[in-house]
Formats: C-alpha cells, sequence, structure tokens
C-alpha cells in the first residue's frame, strides 16, 4: 500500500544512522538514461563545525538534468534501525535483485539486475548514536542531513521530494513539518510506501475489546485469504472493496451489539467473518469475532502444515511448531531471511559498481536500535502531514478539507508490506510514482 502527497530526478538514499561516500561513476543501466552514482559519508550534527555522526549514503544524478527542474528526493526505509537497503535494491534503486517476481525470495547469493521500474528515469568522528535512537532526535538528523547535502551539492534550487516505507511514515510526517518551520525547506513532494504512523488509538498493546483495530486490520485478513482462495470474497479489486464495505458497517456494529446477539445471530455473525477471512467460525467464536494476526497467520493454512509470513500473508512455510496455534513463536521470516538475500549483492555492488571499499560493518537491519529506540513522541502524527494512514479508513478521517483531498492520491498493489517484491506491483508503483510527478512545482495540487 502506497500514499503519494504532492517529477522524478535525483535519488538520494540514506542507508544508515552512523554510517557516506565518494564513489566512481556508477555503471549504466542497458535502459535507464545516462547517470552518475556516488556512495559516500557525510557529517551531520546540531554543530556544523563539530558533527558528532555520519551518515551513509548513496546519490544516483542523471546527466545532463537541469538542476532547477530535476527534483530531488531523499529516500529512506524505517524500522527503526532498518538501513534502505530494501528500497534501494528491490524497489526503486536502478539495480534490483534477480528474483521470479511472484514475491518469494530468490536462492543465495542473491544477484542483481538492471531495475527496469527504477525511478531514475528521464523526464568529524563518529560519536555515541543513541541520542539518535528517538522520534524527535531521529527527525532532525535526517533534517540535517537534507539540508546539508543540499549546500554540499548546490542543489537549493531544486524542487526536492521524500519517500519512505514502514517507520519512515511516522519520520516524513515529522520531516514535512520540521523540514519547513526550521530549516526553511519546503518539500514539493511526498511517497509513503507502507507507512506507519504515531497514531496512538491504534497502536499496540490492543485493548481486549477494542473496536477500531479490529475493523482497520480486517480487510488485510480477508484480502490474504482470497490470495491463498480461501475467503468468499474474491481476489480482486471488487473483493478488496467488499471487505472494506463490511468492516466499516456490519463487521463494526456487529463487534459492538455482539452483548446484545442471542446464540443464533453471534453463530451467523461469526459463520459471515470466518468464510470472509477464512477462519474457522469456532475459532472466530473464541476470538470474540477479533482474530488477530499471529492467530490469523497460524490457523489460515494450517490444515497444510503452513504458516504465512507476518510481514507479507502471500508467503507461507512449513510450519515449525504445529502445536501453536494462538501465537507467532518466530521471527517473521521476511526479517530473518530477507536481510541474508540483500547484503551480499549490495555490498558486492558498493565495491564493484561504486568503487566504495570499507572495513567497517553494514548492518541491513539492526534489531538493537530498534529495541533502544524511544517511541514517546508527539512527533509524526497525521496532524504533522495533515493525511494519515493505516487503512482507508484512517484517511478518509484525517482528511476533512477539500482541498487536503485533492492533493492526496492512494493506491494499494498485490503483495505484503514490501510488495514491490512482486514485480508486477513494482512497476505498478513506479508507473503510479511517475505520473505523481509530473506537473508543475511551485504550486501543491
Amino acid at each position: 500500500m502506497t500514499q503519494s502527497i504532492g517529477r522524478r530526478g535525483l535519488l538520494v538514499i540514506a542507508l544508515g544512522l552512523a554510517a557516506v561516500f565518494a564513489a566512481a561513476p556508477g555503471a549504466l543501466a542497458q535502459k535507464l538514461p545516462a547517470y552518475d552514482a556516488r556512495a559516500g559519508m557525510m557529517n551531520v550534527g546540531p554543530n556544523p563545525e563539530r558533527p558528532d555522526a555520519e551518515i551513509f549514503h548513496v546519490a544516483y544524478t542523471m546527466k545532463g538534468g537541469n538542476p532547477a527542474t530535476r527534483p530531488v528526493t531523499f529516500v529512506f526505509n524505517g524500522g527503526p534501525g532498518a538501513s534502505s537497503a530494501y528500497l534501494h535494491l528491490a524497489a526503486i534503486g536502478p539495480k534490483t535483485l534477480v528474483t521470479t517476481g511472484d514475491g518469494s525470495f530468490p536462492a543465495v547469493p542473491a544477484r542483481l539486475e538492471d531495475n527496469p521500474d527504477s525511478w531514475l528515469a528521464p523526464d568529524g568522528k563518529p560519536g555515541d548514536p543513541t541520542p539518535y535512537y528517538a522520534v524527535e532526535s531521529d527527525v532532525n538528523f535526517f533534517a540535517g542531513f537534507i539540508r546539508q547535502w543540499l549546500t554540499v551539492n548546490k542543489r537549493w534550487a531544486s524542487p526536492k521530494a521524500v519517500a519512505g516505507e514502514s517507520y519512515a511514515g511516522q519520520r516524513i510526517a515529522g520531516l514535512t513539518r520540521v523540514l519547513a518551520e526550521d530549516y526553511g525547506i519546503n518539500l514539493n513532494r511526498a511517497v509513503l510506501i507502507s507507512p506507519a504512523f504515531n497514531v496512538p488509538s491504534i497502536a499496540e498493546p490492543f485493548p481486549p475489546y477494542d473496536l477500531l483495530h479490529a475493523i482497520t486490520v480486517f480487510p488485510t485478513l480477508a484480502a490474504t485469504a482470497a490470495h491463498h482462495g480461501r475467503s468468499t470474497i474474491t481476489n480482486d479489486a471488487a473483493g478488496y472493496k467488499a471487505a472494506e464495505d463490511f468492516a466499516l458497517t456490519d463487521y463494526l456494529t456487529g463487534l459492538a451489539t455482539l452483548g446484545r446477539m442471542d446464540p443464533k445471530a453471534q453463530s451467523a455473525f461469526y459463520a459471515r467473518v470466518g468464510g470472509m477471512i477464512g477462519i474457522d467460525p469456532a475459532l472466530v467464536a473464541v476470538n470474540r469475532g477479533r482474530v488477530g494476526e499471529a492467530v490469523f497467520a497460524n490457523n489460515l493454512l494450517a490444515s497444510r502444515g503452513l504458516v504465512l509470513d507476518l510481514y507479507d500473508g502471500t508467503q507461507a512455510t512449513e510450519k515449525p511448531m504445529p502445536e501453536k496455534r494462538d501465537e507467532y513463536g518466530a521471527r517473521p521470516r521476511s526479517l530473518s531471511i530477507l536481510t541474508g538475500v540483500l547484503q551480499p549483492p549490495l555490498i558486492d555492488y558498493l565495491q564493484k559498481d561504486l568503487g566504495y571499499v570499507t572495513d567497517r560493518p553494514y548492518l541491513v537491519l539492526n534489531l538493537e536500535v530498534s529495541m533502544l529506540w524511544n517511541r514517546k513522541s508527539t512527533m509524526g502524527t497525521p496532524s504533522d502531514l495533515e493525511i494519515a494512514f493505516l487503512s482507508r479508513y484512517v484517511l478518509e478521517q484525517a482528511l476533512v478539507t477539500p482541498s487536503a483531498r485533492e492533493r492526496v492520491t492512494f493506491h494499494n498493489y498485490p503483495g505484503g508490506h514490501m510488495f514491490y517484491l512482486n514485480k508486477k506491483s513494482r512497476a505498478a508503483l513506479a508507473a503510479d510514482v511517475s505520473k505523481f510527478f509530473e506537473g508543475p512545482y511551485g504550486v501543491v495540487r
């Protein structure tokens, strides 16, 4: 799922919190325009004269582009603690993983190929990083990097955009306000890919009788079940809409009035819910109609001995602990496996194509950072961005004025959290972003 706010040009991919590079020109992709690729470390910190950290980044610049009209897009993943290797090598960079294209992971060692859906297309010594492991300091850290990069590369007069995935949704929400208020940088576009926001009313842990979380997660469960042929809805746009409509009407009122229903009405309600999400009505009843992600992932394909990946429900693997039916006993496969898939080709690409060699370790996903992250903040809420996303429900609640709605486009793509692993979804994302970036930058559409 992607949300776009806001022409394509230079991509700056920020890859880590404490990690910059100056490299040789990148190899030209056969179907891409001529471009330069640079990788390096850039000093950042509150005091430019005494930087206290470095940030590792890769910059792709189209040769012959006009800086006055070619936008600069800063791209990052989320986590917290995740590098941008995911978007860099699986979605929008000029090189991408060689895969079958159905969303499954490639065999290792993985290889890279030219990315036909790349967004690059025509028309001091580091100190202790832990002070940056917090919402507000993280936003200011990236804002400082953006200001520094624009200064060093003389691109202040260029249109400016940001794009990010997952936790980067909260980061971008904060950046849109902080960049404008504290750094004198007004963004022209923002693209949010499977974003997460600071929405306290829909944050874990969920209250046992919560309605909001239940109705916002239900369409995803139904769509996943439909993908596996286990739902009463069809696996297409009409089916997904039916699930959304049900979630906002009969499902919501059904949950709210369960205590007033007689046993026959309750059974009918559980049967309808179970049919749509592919779960035994008896199990739906045990969970009082609120089937959580772990229960769903463990039980949808349990009869086949399979468990769903929590980050991509289209992918299922053999269940190592079939006796566990209501908890997820291991880290999602996407996190465990994809890290090892991405890191070797990334390091090989940096060394051989970009000429950047370092003995510093590169962590695709730093779970220690995530555990230490201070999430207490009011920053990164829908009010910062003036839009929100968790499902279409939250989006529609935040877009209260006609002008705000006109500035936002919303798209769904088949796949999981990292849906761009599916080649068709990646191509559709690139096409939608290309269309979104078209138009004048002096005004907000």
